[in-house]
């Protein structure tokens, strides 16, 4: 058949071992058989399926020479020069010469597959990917990995073109995630979680998903700073690719990933700059974790040598030369504190200035640490200013990375490390005397996500009014594209990324505005709480309503203290609406380890607070609004205990804030009438029944013209028309239904009719909307933020951030009944008494400490009835509701 009729043979060749293949080309080759043209273009063929095997560039070529030189013009010549294409782009992903001009005129004389329909289209936007991959700065990774996307379906994925969009898709998400930043990282694992769902993988397929996505891990938690769980997530992902074929394009992409997160043989031949530097990066960060742990300064040096040389081959372009620079500078500060002289901390201000100019600006996703590690240095070398100042200055770097990666699961990443460093900072400050300058701090690490999520949601009507729709069309296609979303900024800002152009609403307020924002609101202070810990002792930091700020040590404040580690950790059990139903000596537990929390509370803050505030002479109970820093935000410090049994509550008026630039806001904000109207929802879910009662005797004793929507209407839809609504003003929403906090961005939300969920991030659409007086979150967990206790991204916050004028929220499930008595309290103390809202809470609270309390006349019978049965000493059933607002 080779020599008769040779393009017969080529739907043979492809299942042929290497070994044949060679017995095929050589009988092609040879001269006995008189070659044709036929003859030359199968060897092509062949020769191609051989490089597959061998991936032996010469192999490739003398394939493409074969090509060119057959004269052959019959149809298999198109099937011969389209699997050449893939080979070439096979090739390229190998790390191997990309022709893309050749190819491209390739595709195009070969035309379309005539069993695969648009197969010309599809291969051009194949080798953008490829062009893409090999660093081409014409095309965009991430639109690469879109476009590849969208031709998937129409690619049979046991074809030839469908293994190599698996070897490119795989390749590009490892580059990226590689190269670029969380984003990135967590793309390439969500495609590879995709690719292991949708069932339909072959098993070398299977083997190659799962290793992506170990791969990603990795990645994730390289760039997050874990190195050591990143090494061990690395070390399975080599395991799983340790059973791949040696040969396979997309094995050797996961290798050579391998090979970089590992560090391993960085002086190999072949390597260009950019790898060898980031080889030595992560050779540097596995001596540094040990060292750095054991306080090691030989192995220190080690890591310093190793990140020197990094510094010396990586390119003045390089995305990860601010990493190397930056982790250089600060294991130079950590020699220079372990004695290594001065010379360690003069380079560590060079490299780190160096590092600074490279990241060029805030936006840059290493400013803030590497301008923190700068404060430190410029600490160290005894310049405190100008220390504090570069400290100042990263967390307008956490303002921006936290922007960039608005409503995405990274902001809360970004978002914890704000808060890390404005505590850090602001200790800085507390030790230099400036306090005013430490309350900056730390408010300028509170609720970054949520003022972020607000500037993100106004992005589409901003570019419209812009006329930016070139910008507009690909944020609504990718809004989480990092390289996108630093365009569309530097577009709203109208320059490039600064720290001058750091929307206001992510900026600290200064400290004349915080004080008449107090007086404003009556209050008399502001005070954060600092947790104690490596770097300093605990203390709270005062902000008085006519008085400059100071600052208060208390050396037992700490989060790590047993009492709160106890009620975190305990808080867990108590999911939303269970309450009634817990193990009772799980109950037990929990309440006896709040009754700790509550005397731990005073002696660590409440009352030297306290005896604080008594020195100010005020000739009444101090009005005081809190910001607890950290998990110290999970304690009800309002009902901190004194060894005499008597609660806070009861010698001082407490409100909290997220933030004070929230507080200030709404501040300014006009009062809403008592008697507007509003909304009540009830037991949505068919399993509150006490929740019910409290809201229809909430609605007839207070709020007979508020809308009412229970089992089959309060559908997160209805509420959110509600909350839509733009004519005037509401006097109040209720909500006694469920609430639930879980991990993530969505993870703080309401349960209404059906089990639906109205997640916060949609309440923060509403702030556009008419005004809410008052919202009454009888929900649980409503003012506990999903993930971090220093983000504040609850749906209490969510609906302050929206325009709520108060809301009141609670820290855990409180007991149904309980729940329901104090609503009522509280809303009989708005409407009868025309008390404010704090004080209505406030009021609310003594009612159920006081052991010889009556019902008020408004109370219905079916609710009067249960208040003999209050025990007043049961803190869980009034402690934990809050007032945040005006």
């Amino acid at each position: 058949m080779l020599v008769s009729d040779p393009l017969a043979a080529i739907p043979l060749l492809a299942n042929l071992t290497a070994e044949d293949l060679d017995l095929v080309i050589e009988q092609l080759t040879d001269p006995a058989n008189r070659p044709t043209d036929a003859h030359v273009l199968t060897r092509a063929y062949a020769r191609g399926l051989r490089f597959e095997r061998d991936h032996d560039p010469a192999t490739l070529t003398g394939a493409l020479a074969d090509l060119a030189a057959s004269r052959y013009d019959g149809p298999y010549r198109g099937l011969v020069a389209r699997s050449l294409v893939v080979r070439q782009m096979q090739a390229a992903v190998l790390g191997q010469p990309f022709d893309q001009p050749r190819i491209r005129r390739m595709i195009d004389e070969a035309g379309d597959d005539p069993a695969l329909p648009h197969t010309a289209d599809m291969l051009q936007v194949m080798v953008d990917a490829v062009a893409a991959l090999v660093d081409d700065p014409a095309y965009d990774r991430a639109d690469a990995l879109r476009r590849l996307d969208g031709v998937q379906d129409l690619v049979p994925p046991d074809s030839q073109y469908g293994s190599l969009l698996t070897s490119l898709r795989i390749a590009l998400a490892v580059k990226r995630g590689q190269d670029g930043n969380l984003h990135d990282a967590r793309q390439a694992a969500e495609y590879a979680r995709e690719m292991l769902a949708r069932g339909d993988l072959g098993p070398q397929q299977q083997l190659m998903a799962e290793a992506m996505l170990l791969g990603a891990e990795g990645m994730q938690q390289a760039q997050s700073g874990n190195m050591t769980r990143a090494f061990e997530t690395v070390d399975q992902m080599a395991e799983v690719v340790d059973r791949l074929p040696a040969n396979d394009p997309a094995a050797v992409s996961l290798r050579n990933l391998i090979a970089n997160l590992t560090g391993a043989d960085a002086s190999a031949v072949g390597l260009s700059d950019s790898e060898r530097a980031f080889r030595l990066l992560t050779s540097a960060m596995r001596v540094l974790g040990p060292a750095l742990d054991n306080q090691d300064p030989a192995g220190i040096e080690r890591g310093v040598r190793i990140l020197r040389e990094a510094a010396s081959v990586a390119p003045a372009d390089y995305p990860h030369r601010v990493m190397i620079l930056s982790t250089l500078g600060r294991m130079l500060c950590a020699q220079f504190q372990l004695g290594a002289g001065r010379a360690a901390l003069d380079e560590a201000l060079l490299r780190l200035e160096e590092a600074k100019r490279s990241a060029a600006h805030p936006g840059h996703p290493l400013w803030a640490p590497t301008a923190t590690a700068l404060g430190i240095a410029y600490r160290l070398a005894g310049r405190r200013a100008e220390g504090r100042a570069w400290g100042q200055r990263a967390l307008r770097g956490h303002a921006w990375s936290v922007l960039l990666q608005a409503g995405t699961a990274d902001a809360a990443t970004a978002a914890r490390d704000a808060s890390t460093d404005a505590v850090e900072v602001a200790r800085w400050c507390i030790v230099d005397g400036d306090h005013a300058g430490a309350a900056a701090a730390l408010d300028s690490g509170r609720c970054l996500m949520l003022y972020a999520a607000t500037v993100a949601m106004d992005i589409p009507s901003r570019l419209r009014g812009l006329d930016r729709h070139d910008l507009l069309h690909r944020w609504k296609r990718d809004p989480e594209d990092a390289d996108l979303r630093r365009e569309v900024l530097t577009a709203l800002t109208g320059g490039p990324l600064s720290e001058a152009s750091v929307p206001e609403v992510l900026d600290p307020p200064p400290g004349e505005e915080i004080r008449r924002a107090l007086v404003a609101l009556d209050v008399d202070v502001l005070v954060y709480l600092l947790p104690g810990g490596e770097t300093g002792l605990g203390g709270a930091l005062l902000v008085p309503s006519g008085d400059r700020p100071y600052h208060l040590t208390l050396p037992r404040l700490t989060e790590v203290s047993g009492a709160v580690e106890r009620h975190v950790r305990r808080l867990g059990v108590r999911d939303a609406g269970g309450v009634e139903g817990l193990d009772p000596e799980e109950d037990q537990d929990w309440r006896s380890s709040l009754n700790d929390l509550c005397d731990w509370a005073w002696t660590a803050a409440v009352g030297p607070l306290l005896i604080e505030l008594r020195r100010w002479r005020l000739g009444r109970p101090a009005r005081v609004v809190l910001i607890p820093m950290a998990r110290l935000a999970a304690v009800p410090w309002h009902a901190a205990r004194d060894r005499h049994g008597s609660r806070a509550v009861e010698q001082a008026v407490f409100s909290y804030a997220p933030s004070a630039r929230l507080l200030c806001q709404n501040a300014w904000r006009s009062s809403v009438p008592v008697d507007a109207g509003g909304l009540v929802v009830g037991d949505p879910t068919l399993d509150l029944p006490d929740a019910r009662a409290e809201a229809e005797a909430i609605r007839t004793a207070f709020y007979p013209e508020a809308d009412l929507l229970g089992e089959t209407d309060a559908t997160p839809a209805a509420v959110m028309e509600w909350l839509r609504r733009t004519e005037g003003s509401r006097s109040v929403l209720h909500l006694a239904c469920h609430g639930q906090v879980t991990e993530g961005i969505d993870g703080s939300y309401l349960v209404l009719a059906g089990g639906r969920r109205l997640p916060a991030r949609q309440v923060l659409e509403t702030r556009r909307s008419g005004t809410i007086g008052v919202v009454a979150l009888a929900a649980c967990t409503t003012n506990v933020p999903s993930g971090a206790y220093d983000e504040s991204f609850s749906l209490s916050t969510a609906f302050l951030a929206a325009g709520a004028r108060t809301v009141f929220g609670s820290l855990w499930p409180v007991p149904d009944g309980a729940t329901s008595l104090m609503m009522f309290l509280v809303h009989h103390y708005l409407r009868v008494d025309r008390l404010r809202p704090v004080d209505a809470l406030h009021r609310a609270q003594l009612w159920m400490l006081n052991p010889e309390r009556t019902p008020p006349p408004t109370m219905p019978p079916h609710l009067a009835t249960r208040v003999a049965a209050l025990d007043s000493d049961d803190v869980a059933a009034w402690a934990g509701f809050t007032h945040q607002g005006r």
